[in-house]
C-alpha cells in the first residue's frame, strides 16, 4: 500500500518571489522541498511585490499573480483584529530589541505576513528566518522549515 500525499498549504513571504521573479525560476517552493504546495497569497506581499516593480514587465507578472491567485480565492487578507495583534507584537518587539521605526515598520508587514499564514493554518515559507524566528516568540504560527 502507498503512502497518500495530501497538498500543504504554503503562504510564500516576498523574500522567496522576489528571487522567482527577478530570475524566472519555475516555482520558488520548490526549493523549500515541500512536496505537493496548495500555495496562497498574503494582500500583503501582494503590496510588497507591487511597491518594489521597477518596470513594466514586472508590473504585467504580478497583474497575472495577482488575477491567478484571485480566481482560485486563495488570497488571504489581514483582518480587523490581525491589525490589532500585530501593533501589539511589534511594540514587544521594540521593547525587547529597541528596533529603529523603519525597521519595526518592515516587522509590522512581517506580522500580518506571518498572521496571514496562521489564519488559514498553512507554513510559511521565507528566506527572512531571522525576523521571523523572532515574531514566532510572540505568535504560535508554522515557518518553514520547523526550528
Amino acid at each position: 500500500m502507498s503512502i497518500i500525499r495530501f497538498p500543504v498549504k504554503v503562504l510564500v513571504d516576498t523574500s522567496i518571489y522576489i528571487p522567482f521573479i527577478n530570475k524566472g525560476v519555475s516555482n520558488p517552493v520548490l526549493e523549500a522541498g515541500i512536496e505537493k504546495p496548495m500555495l496562497y497569497m498574503s494582500a500583503v506581499v501582494m503590496e510588497e511585490l507591487y511597491a518594489g516593480a521597477q518596470d513594466l514587465p514586472t508590473v504585467r507578472l504580478l497583474d497575472r499573480m495577482y488575477e491567478t491567485y484571485e480566481k482560485l480565492g486563495r488570497f488571504v487578507v489581514p483582518s480587523t483584529s490581525d491589525w490589532q495583534k500585530a501593533g501589539k507584537i511589534v511594540s514587544k518587539l521594540g521593547k525587547k530589541y529597541g528596533f529603529e521605526h523603519r525597521y519595526l515598520t518592515r516587522m509590522q508587514n512581517d506580522t500580518l505576513i506571518a498572521l496571514c499564514a496562521r489564519q488559514i493554518g498553512s507554513y510559511l515559507v521565507t528566506r527572512n528566518t531571522t525576523d521571523f524566528l523572532r515574531i514566532k516568540e510572540f505568535l504560535d504560527y508554522k515557518l518553514y522549515p520547523e526550528k
